[in-house]
């Protein structure tokens, strides 16, 4: 792609190996790379090379690709997935003083999300471009990319991206302003390329399909997801950037292709062409018995009666109903705690990237904002709502849709002592004579339910927003650091970068424009 991507990691491939060294990764690079028996010279027919590394990719978006559950959990569940609500830790760790209640520095914990994103998705990015000029080829592996950067960027805020590979023994990190701005030019210039490719392509060719476990090669869906990826990072920074937000905003929306809008275009990594995929919140659930229902989703889903919840948890194997823990609680016997309700997340389940659903209510917020999206932000929020329900085969949408009295209700512990009042007291059918906040609320309460169980976007937008109103940690052992009630910001930088990349660490916390704590906002989180 003769465009930015190509001027910035033309660097990147360059000196790619000399970069990583600065990094403790060089062993998972390593096994990254080798889970390929092929040479090089055997890598040149029918882009297994390009392939390959594709495939490494989409794999580690969402880690799923170590032996087991670890990185999942440390990089997604016990962020993420607590953080937003969707989940509550059950574990004993260090007599309960780590991320669940605050305490960040415990056995570096997330230090994986950031070694995941540099070997196993920015390290066969490089590997990709310095190997190909196949434009298709080359727009695929952006939106995977940026698909698993961003997640960095929401996590720790300042990042290295456009000076990655550019550093030596260092590398810099760019502010999180710089990254996103980066992310929308990049997205911008690869659905142009698949847009092109799809105008041109009559025979119906299918880019990278023994390698693709998202699509099967399909660039017209590729070519969505990217819009809709977009439209993602457009509205992400809509409080802290409005006008640059509405223009990508409006472009991406009102592209000729389109965004995701039907269930056949949900972006989810599953099993295909050979290529097993078990979802590791599974074993979190069950072999490690590490995880059940977040309090808050206790008390949203059953006080609005969604008929979604069968779909999305676990009777309680106490009394076959629903329930839910609350987040922080320091746990010394978690066998209680088993006893409630578990994700109904299965080995061969999909691992959710993007749905529909979301697309919808992207679409919804961004023409309450009075942007053009192409229709109203009622009907976006309904077919939100229906596209959800048609994703998990559920009956019940019209009487849902207009169910002005239900609200979430107050939690109820069944385990210790603290049941705690309901947080909220919205409703489901949609209010035109509502204030603006109020809508919005509706908005991201829905899209909150719909895109479990990913945990990382749901906590970007409940930061963002202040949406859903979700229970607070019950202990927080960050020593004042993070304000209980604000709840927490981000994810601290990883120790290993404090050892080998300390001058360019302090840099970025100047970037960061505040402490390296989990209480500091990141640039977008202006509301």
């Amino acid at each position: 792609m003769k465009n930015n991507i190509s001027k910035i990691f033309k660097l990147l491939f360059l000196s790619f190996f000399a970069v990583i060294i600065s990094y403790s990764f060089v062993s998972c690079l390593e096994d990254n790379v080798n889970e390929y028996a092929a040479t090089e010279d055997d890598m040149s027919k029918d882009g297994l090379f390009v392939g390959g590394h594709f495939n490494a990719m989409i794999k580690d978006v969402i880690p799923t690709s170590d032996v087991d559950a670890n990185d999942y959990q440390r990089a997604q569940n016990l962020t993420g997935d607590i953080f937003s609500g969707y989940m509550a830790h059950i574990g004993t760790w260090n007599s309960s003083s780590h991320n669940g209640t605050y305490n960040l520095y415990f056995d570096k914990w997330n230090d994986v999300g950031f070694a995941n994103g540099y070997t196993k998705v920015m390290g066969p990015y490089a590997k990709i471009f310095g190997k190909t000029e196949d434009k298709v080829y080359l727009a695929m592996a952006t939106i995977v990319k940026i698909m698993g950067m961003h997640r960095l960027a929401d996590n720790y805020g300042p990042i290295p991206y456009t000076k990655f590979g550019t550093g030596g023994l260092t590398t810099p990190y760019d502010s999180q302003e710089v990254v996103y701005k980066e992310f929308l030019k990049e997205l911008k210039e690869a659905t142009k390329e698949l847009s092109d490719f799809v105008d041109v392509n009559t025979k119906g060719d299918k880019p990278l399909v023994k390698y693709d476990m998202i699509y099967g090669g399909d660039a017209l869906k590729w070519l969505k997801l990217g819009n809709t990826l977009r439209l993602r990072l457009a509205i992400r920074i809509s409080y802290v950037e409005p006008e640059l937000a509405k223009l990508h905003a409006e472009e991406a929306a009102n592209q000729k292709y389109g965004l995701l809008s039907d269930v056949s275009d949900i972006a989810q990594l599953k099993s295909y062409g050979g290529h097993a995929v078990y979802h590791p919140l599974e074993t979190v659930w069950n072999s490690y018995a590490d995880t059940r229902m977040g309090a808050s989703m206790d008390s949203y889903l059953n006080g609005l009666k969604d008929p979604r919840l069968p779909s999305l948890f676990q009777p309680a194997a106490i009394d076959g109903a629903y329930h839910g823990v609350r987040n922080g609680l320091y746990i010394f016997d978690k066998a209680p705690y088993e006893k409630m309700s578990a994700p109904n997340v299965r080995k061969n389940t999909p691992v959710l990237w993007m749905t529909a659903a979301e697309a919808y209510f992207l679409r919804a917020e961004g023409a309450l904002r009075g942007w053009n999206m192409g229709g109203s932000a009622k009907d976006f929020y309904e077919q939100g709502v229906r596209a959800s329900f048609t994703q998990y085969g559920v009956s019940g949408i019209d009487a849902y849709l207009t169910n002005s009295t239900d609200k979430p209700i107050r939690f109820q512990d069944m385990v210790g002592y603290y049941s705690i009042a309901a947080s909220s007291t919205i409703t489901v059918a949609w209010n035109e004579s509502d204030s603006f906040e109020t809508k919005l609320e509706r908005i991201i309460t829905q899209k909150w339910i719909a895109m479990f169980p990913e945990g990382q976007e749901a906590w970007s937008e409940f930061r963002r927003t202040g949406y859903p109103k979700i229970f607070p940690v019950i202990y927080n052992s960050s020593s004042g650091q993070i304000n209980t009630t604000v709840q927490i910001r981000r994810i601290v930088f990883p120790q290993e970068e404090y050892n080998k990349n300390r001058e360019e660490v302090d840099k970025a916390i100047g970037l960061l424009n505040g402490p390296d704590t989990g209480g500091t906002k990141l640039w977008w989180d202006a509301k």
